[in-house]
C-alpha cells in the first residue's frame, strides 16, 4: 500500500473511505440477500452508508445506475437504463390513411440493440470468444412507460446486472408508486432492483404496492452503535498510525446525533487540526480538546450557510394556507426546541400543540391544517432543491423526522436565537 492520506483513511466522500467497518446486521444481511431473488430497499438517514454498502459488496461492472431527480418519471429511469447499456432508441413517424381519407400519424420506436458476433457475450461485464461488437437492429414496438416492454429489451440483451436507484425519495409520490408497481413485474422477470432513499420508516415501498410482499426486502442502515463508531475509529486510527484519547472519542460519539457521517468528519477535521495529513512514523496520541472544539467550530460553519438557506426555504413556502404561514412557524418550533426533544422526532400533536404557543393566532391552527403542511412537506422541499431533505414526516406513526443529522449537531452548537434573526418572520414584513 502507498502512502495512506488522512481523507482517503476518515471523511465523506463520493469514494469509500478505508476505515468502512462490516456491521453483522447491515452489511452481513446485504451480503445473504444479494444471493437471493427479491429486491433491496436499503434506507435512513442521510450521510449513514447507504451508497458505501453498495460499493463495498457489489463491483461496479455488476451494476448499472440511475440517479434520480425531482423532475424524473418511470420513463426517464428506464430510458437511462437502456442508455447506459447501449440500446439506442429511435423514434419515427408513420402516415396512415383511413377508409375515410383522414390522415392520422402514428409513433413507433426501434431499438438497436448491441449485439456481439461470434463468441456470444451478454450484458453482464464478460465478455467472451474476443470478438468486437456491432449493432444490429430490432423492429419492435414497445412504450418506455412499459415495464413489461423493458423487461423484454433487458432480456434480448442477456442482462444480469443489478440497478441501481439512488436518491429515490427525490422522485414525486405518484412517481415512486408507479415504479413500486412495476417492481413486480421486473422481479418476476429475475430483473433485481436495489433502491437507496432517504427515510426513516420501515415499509415506505409496501405503502404504494402490498404486492411486494415477499418480493422485497428492507435493509434499514441504522442505528450505529457506539461499538460501531469504536471499530471505525480503530481501524483509522490503525492505518494513520495514531490513538484518539478516551475523552477525545467519548465525546465525538456523544455530539454524533448516531451519525456515522459525523465522527468521519470530526475525526478527518481533528486529525488535520492534530496536523496529521498522512501515516505517521511513529505512533501519535491525540488527546487535545482543543482540537476537537475547532473542529466543531469548523463543521458548524460549514453546515451554517446551508441549513439557514434551507430553513429559510421553507418557512418561506406554503404561506397560503388560511394565512396562517405554518411553515414559518413549523421551522421557529424546529429551531427553538430542545435538541433532546428533536432525537426521536416529533409528533403531529406535539407539533400543533407547539406552534399554537408562539402563533399570532394560535387558536386558529387546526389539525387539518397541520396534515396538509406535513403531507407536503417532502414536496415543497424537493421543490426547493433542498439536498439532501432536512425532514420526512412518517405518516404511519404521525410523526416528523430530522433526517439529515447535520442538521441535529448544527441546531445543538448554533445559537438559536442567531438562526431566527436569518429567518424573516412573514408577519413582521407584512407590517413593514
Amino acid at each position: 500500500m502507498g502512502e495512506i492520506n488522512v481523507k482517503d483513511v476518515f471523511g465523506v466522500k463520493k469514494e469509500r473511505v478505508l476505515s468502512y467497518y462490516n456491521r453483522e446486521n447491515v452489511d452481513m444481511k446485504f451480503e445473504e440477500e444479494l444471493k437471493g431473488d427479491k429486491h433491496i430497499v436499503i434506507y435512513g438517514s442521510s450521510k449513514q452508508g447507504k451508497s458505501a454498502l453498495v460499493q463495498q459488496h457489489i463491483p461496479e461492472e455488476n451494476s448499472i445506475t440511475v440517479g434520480c431527480s425531482t423532475a424524473m418519471t418511470t420513463k426517464h429511469i428506464y430510458a437511462s437504463l437502456l442508455r447506459q447499456l447501449g440500446i439506442k432508441i429511435i423514434s419515427s413517424k408513420e402516415k396512415e390513411i383511413s377508409s375515410s381519407g383522414e390522415a392520422t400519424f402514428k409513433t413507433t420506436f426501434k431499438a438497436m440493440l448491441p449485439f456481439f458476433g461470434e463468441g456470444g457475450a451478454d450484458i453482464s461485464g464478460k465478455i467472451s470468444g474476443g470478438t468486437k461488437s456491432s449493432e444490429v437492429s430490432h423492429d419492435i414496438e414497445y412504450n418506455l412507460s412499459i415495464s413489461q416492454d423493458v423487461s423484454e429489451l433487458l432480456k434480448e440483451v442477456k442482462f444480469n446486472k443489478f440497478i441501481i436507484i439512488e436518491n429515490f425519495h427525490y422522485l414525486e409520490e405518484e412517481v415512486q408508486r408507479i415504479l413500486s408497481i412495476d417492481l413486480r413485474l421486473f422481479q418476476e422477470n429475475n430483473v433485481r432492483f436495489i433502491i437507496l432513499g432517504i427515510w426513516r420508516e420501515k415499509n415506505r415501498l409496501l405503502q404504494f404496492n402490498r404486492d411486494l410482499i415477499d418480493r422485497l426486502v428492507e435493509i434499514p442502515v441504522e442505528p450505529w452503535l457506539p461499538k460501531d463508531f469504536d471499530e471505525v475509529i480503530l481501524k483509522g486510527s490503525k492505518l494513520l498510525n495514531i490513538e484518539f484519547s478516551e475523552v477525545v472519542k467519548t465525546e465525538v460519539k456523544e455530539i454524533a446525533f448516531g451519525n456515522i457521517g459525523i465522527v468521519q468528519e470530526l475525526c478527518k477535521e481533528i486529525c488535520l487540526e492534530s496536523d496529521v495529513v498522512k501515516r505517521q512514523k511513529i505512533t501519535l496520541k491525540i488527546n487535545n480538546e482543543d482540537c476537537l472544539e475547532k473542529s466543531i467550530e469548523k463543521k458548524v460553519d460549514e453546515y451554517a450557510s446551508s441549513h439557514i438557506r434551507s430553513l429559510e426555504s421553507i418557512s418561506d413556502s406554503g404561506q397560503i394556507i388560511n394565512g396562517l404561514y405554518l411553515s414559518y412557524y413549523l421551522v421557529r418550533v424546529i429551531v427553538e426546541s430542545h435538541i433532546n426533544d428533536l432525537r426521536d422526532g416529533i409528533s403531529k400533536s406535539k407539533l400543533q400543540e407547539e406552534i399554537k404557543k408562539v402563533h399570532y393566532r394560535g387558536k386558529d391552527v387546526r389539525g387539518s391544517d397541520m396534515t396538509n403542511l406535513l403531507h407536503k412537506l417532502a414536496e415543497r422541499q424537493s421543490k426547493k432543491m433542498i439536498s439532501p431533505p432536512l425532514f420526512d414526516y412518517d405518516r404511519v406513526n404521525r410523526r416528523l423526522r430530522i433526517i439529515d443529522s447535520t442538521l441535529m449537531f448544527f441546531l445543538n452548537f448554533k445559537d438559536k436565537k442567531e438562526i431566527m434573526e436569518e429567518i424573516i418572520c412573514p408577519i413582521d414584513s407584512e407590517n413593514d
